[in-house]
């Protein structure tokens, strides 16, 4: 029993450290280290050492997909070798398995020393400290515990050796495979599994040959992992997480072909050895080449690979609408440039707002796309074009270039909370398309968009006062309104339910409209100030 409590004890060390490393090494890698991370994933090699170097430092190769994914979002970067890095990132990974085999259990017991001196103490202070603190917890106890799990394989090899079910389990390739496989599914992670593979062949608890297959499973676990993932994304992310299919489809034929020599061929297998029985460190070697040679065959089978998703899965409405028109990457280098190019895309966005209630009103354009699609695009729109204002805050600017880039952030962030107001707005208003309350609201607010959808169309030049005089409060109007439907008995309970809603949403959305208005004005007045 205490032999189990000692494995557990090491395991759940071990699931800890990694999970600290992972969580806290992320946050320090701040706008700055992200900016020269997008500025490294231009070329095919670039992206290669920039993914891998990430994979290292984050022990997770899903961060580095959404960090990837975002900038392509953003227009920070264009969909091109970008998208392989996440792949070069499980090359980076796959070092874990790698210093598990080193006996690293002295120093990890100096680190853990020193962090709980430091945390006792409170000799640390601010956020980015702290993080680097505790990662450095969690790769002390991730070491440690693989130390604890060492420790434990001895007393259980010679528990389970002879045991008729453990031999059944090391004589079964396919049930290795599956074993492999589960580790995998469970801890999100082909790494994680492999490291305990590697543990359990350096305390002798496995043979070579038998940890072949644990990790081959593992592995190619990895493909269910990431193809879950390719439906619910846009075209980026989708390529991202295919090309990762791709890589560890190969990595895993790779290693499933190893795994039926060492079957066939254990004689041959056992003269590729050393002989100083380092074989836990040949076996992370492995894997590491695993990832690189899946890594090579992501890259060249890239193009099928775009090929074979775009007639699959074929861009939707939200991804053709979600897409920036003017958000260059190329421009992030002129300012001034960059800038024009942002508020363009704002009032592109804003230009749509009509079009959230078409499908409401009595004589609304049903070729519109409905309010939940725009809803859908515009918030991945207005959040690709603050990712594209945070990129350009992070170079050197002058003051009214920050300024003009902030008023432009906040435009963007009122456009976007404009389409929830409106669809929730159109939510309503189709319970309540009958009264005809509902449709003279319709139509008065289809106007006031109106008037705000050529203001963000001529890019704030026109006639501002004039559309803040139309936007004016109606605070008084939407409460007389809310009483005179209090006092009505005709309606349906349902009907009167929306109405009011209506009026509060109405109310929101005059509000969103008149900062978006003064919004696109000072943008205006700061570009020709400058």
């Amino acid at each position: 029993m205490a032999t189990i409590a000692l494995l557990f004890s090491g395991l759940g060390l071990f699931f800890i450290g990694v999970r600290g490393l992972s969580a806290n090494l992320v946050p320090l890698v701040g706008r700055r280290t992200r900016a020269a991370f997008a500025r490294a994933l231009r070329g095919n090699v670039s992206a290669a050492i920039s993914g891998t170097l990430a994979g290292m430092i984050t022990q997770s190769s899903t961060a580095v997909s959404w960090i990837v994914v975002s900038f392509v979002r953003g227009g920070v970067l264009t969909d091109g070798p970008a998208l392989l890095a996440p792949s070069w990132s499980n090359v980076g990974t796959s070092l874990l398995p790698l210093i598990v085999a080193v006996d690293t259990s002295t120093g990890a017991g100096i680190v853990i020393g020193i962090v709980g001196f430091i945390t006792y103490f409170r000799l640390v202070r601010g956020d980015r400290m702290r993080n680097a603190l505790e990662a450095a917890l969690g790769a002390g106890l991730l070491l440690f515990g693989m130390h604890l799990v060492s420790i434990a394989v001895a007393p259980m090899r010679e528990a389970l050796l002879g045991h008729p079910l453990w031999e059944l389990a090391v004589e079964n390739p396919f049930l290795l495979a599956a074993i492999g496989a589960g580790f995998s599914l469970a801890a999100q992670s082909s790494s994680v599994a492999a490291a305990l593979a590697v543990a359990a062949v350096a305390g002798g608890l496995l043979e070579f040959g038998t940890a072949l297959p644990l990790i081959a499973g593992a592995n190619a676990a990895a493909v269910i992992n990431n193809a879950v993932l390719i439906p619910g994304e846009t075209r980026p992310g989708r390529v991202v997480f295919a090309l990762q299919v791709v890589q560890k489809a190969v990595g895993s034929l790779l290693l499933v072909g190893l795994a039926v020599f060492a079957a066939l061929r254990p004689e041959a297998m056992a003269a590729l050895l050393p002989a100083d029985g380092e074989v836990g460190a040949i076996l992370a070697l492995i894997f590491l080449a695993a990832q690189i040679v899946g890594s090579l065959g992501s890259a060249v089978l890239e193009a099928p690979t775009r090929q074979v998703l775009a007639r699959l899965l074929p861009m939707n409405a939200v991804e053709t609408l979600s897409q920036p028109a003017f958000l260059l990457r190329e421009a992030l280098g002129d300012t001034e440039a960059a800038l024009d190019l942002a508020t363009r895309e704002v009032a592109r966005l804003s230009a749509r707002l009509p079009q959230m209630i078409e499908h409401v009103r009595e004589e609304g354009d049903l070729a519109a796309p409905s309010a939940t699609v725009l809803r859908a695009a515009g918030m991945s729109l207005t959040e690709a074009i603050r990712a594209y204002l945070a990129a350009l805050l992070d170079a050197p600017l002058a003051r009214d270039q920050v300024a003009v880039a902030l008023l432009l952030d906040d435009a963007a962030n009122n456009a976007g909370a404009l389409h929830e107001a409106l669809a929730d707005y159109a939510h309503e208003a189709a319970v309540a398309r009958a009264v005809p309350t509902a449709q003279r609201l319709n139509e008065a607010l289809h106007l006031l968009l109106g008037a705000v959808a050529d203001h963000a169309e001529s890019l704030g030049a026109e006639e501002p006062e004039l559309v803040l005089a139309l936007l004016g409060h109606r605070d008084r109007l939407m409460e007389d309104l809310r009483q005179k439907l209090s006092a009505e008995g005709e309606l349906a309970a349902e009907q009167q339910n929306a109405l009011f809603r209506m009026t509060v949403l109405f109310e929101r959305i005059v509000w969103l409209s008149r900062r978006l208005v003064n919004g696109l004005t000072q943008v205006r007045r700061a570009h020709s100030a400058s």
